[in-house]
C-alpha cells in the first residue's frame, strides 16, 4: 500500500481518519520502507552486474584457457616435429659418423695388421739372432767350462802330487824325530844311569837331574796364552754389550743365576800359568820349611822330594 503511486486525492481520502502526527509517521515508515525498497533494488541490481561480470569472467577464463590450450597444443606439436627433424638429422649424422668411423677402422686395421706382421717379422729375427748368440755363448762357455775342469785336473793332479811329497817329506821327518827322540831317550837314560852311578859312590849336596826334572810341570806355550788372552778380551766387549736382564729373561733364570753362571764358565775355561811351590825351592827351602812347620807338615811338604827321588 505504502510503497504504490496512489492519486493525491485518494491518498487524501484515506487520511482523513488519522492525526497529523499518524500522518507523519506513517510517512516516515512509508519512507524507510522505499529506501529499503530502492535498496533492495539496487543490492539485487548490483547483485546482478556482479553475476553477469563473473560469468563474463568465467568465459573469458575459459577463452583463455581454451586459447593458452590451443596454443600448448600447438607447440607441443611444433617441438614434437623440430625433435623429429632433429632426430631425423642426428641419425643421418649418426650413419655418416658410423660409416667414417668403419672407413678409419678398416684402415686402422690394415695398418696394424701390416705393423704387427712387421713386428713379428723383427721379432722372428731378433729371436734368431738371440738364439745364434746364445749358441755362440754356450759354446764359449762349454769351451770355458772345459778349460777351468782340465786346469782343475791339472791343479788337483798337482796338488795330489804336492800332497804326496809333502807326505812322503812328513813322513821322514817324523822318522828322523822319531829316531833322535830314541836316541836323545837312551843318551838320557845313559846319563841318568851313569849320575846315579856317581852319586852312589859320591854323595854331594846338588840334586840330582832326574829330581829336578821330576819337579817340572807342564807349561802352556805363549801362543796358547796369546790365544786365551784374545778370548777373554772378546768375552769382556761381548759381556759389556750384551743386554744381561733380558737374556737371563730368555733363559728363564733370575739375573744372579745367570751372572753366577757366566762367573763360573768363565773360571772353568780360563787358562792359569803355573805357580811357584815351596819344593821348587831347593833342599835350602824345604830345611826352612821343616824348621818352620810342624813335623806333620814337613811330611807333607818332603814327600814330593822323596817321589821325585825314588
Amino acid at each position: 500500500f505504502f510503497g504504490c503511486q496512489l492519486p493525491a486525492q485518494i491518498l487524501a481520502r484515506s487520511m482523513e481518519g488519522y492525526s497529523a502526527e499518524e500522518i507523519k509517521t506513517l510517512k516516515r515508515d512509508a519512507s524507510i520502507r522505499e529506501r529499503e525498497a530502492e535498496y533492495e533494488r539496487k543490492r539485487k541490481q548490483e547483485e546482478e552486474s556482479k553475476r553477469e561480470q563473473l560469468e563474463e569472467l568465467k568465459a573469458n577464463v575459459e577463452r583463455q584457457e581454451q586459447q593458452k590450450l590451443q596454443e600448448r597444443i600447438e607447440t607441443l606439436r611444433k617441438r614434437a616435429a623440430i625433435r623429429a627433424d632433429e632426430k631425423a638429422e642426428q641419425e643421418r649424422l649418426n650413419q655418416k659418423r658410423e660409416a667414417n668411423i668403419a672407413k678409419r677402422q678398416a684402415a686402422w686395421l690394415q695398418r696394424a695388421n701390416s705393423e704387427i706382421q712387421d713386428i713379428r717379422q723383427e721379432q722372428d729375427a731378433e729371436e734368431d739372432r738371440v738364439n745364434a748368440n746364445l749358441e755362440a755363448a754356450r759354446a764359449r762357455k762349454r769351451e770355458n767350462e772345459e778349460k777351468i775342469a782340465e786346469k782343475k785336473s791339472e791343479e788337483k793332479a798337482r796338488q795330489y802330487e804336492l800332497d804326496m811329497k809333502r807326505a812322503e817329506r812328513m813322513s821322514e821327518r817324523a822318522n828322523r824325530r822319531e829316531i833322535r827322540e830314541i836316541t836323545r831317550v837312551d843318551k838320557i837314560k845313559t846319563e841318568a844311569q851313569q849320575e846315579l852311578q856317581a852319586f852312589i859312590q859320591n854323595p854331594f849336596p846338588v840334586p840330582l837331574k832326574q829330581v829336578l826334572a821330576g819337579r817340572v810341570r807342564p807349561v802352556p806355550t805363549v801362543t796358547e796364552l796369546l790365544a786365551a788372552h784374545k778370548d777373554r778380551r772378546e768375552e769382556l766387549k761381548d759381556l759389556e754389550s750384551q743386554d744381561i736382564p733380558m737374556r737371563a729373561l730368555l733363559r728363564n733364570q733370575t739375573l744372579f743365576q745367570y751372572v753366577r753362571d757366566i762367573q763360573m764358565k768363565a773360571e772353568s775355561d780360563q787358562l792359569k800359568p803355573p805357580e811357584p811351590t815351596i819344593g821348587d825351592s831347593g833342599r835350602g827351602a824345604g830345611r826352612a820349611a821343616r824348621r818352620s812347620s810342624s813335623p806333620t807338615k814337613s811330611n807333607k811338604v818332603s814327600s814330593p822330594s822323596r817321589r821325585g827321588a825314588s
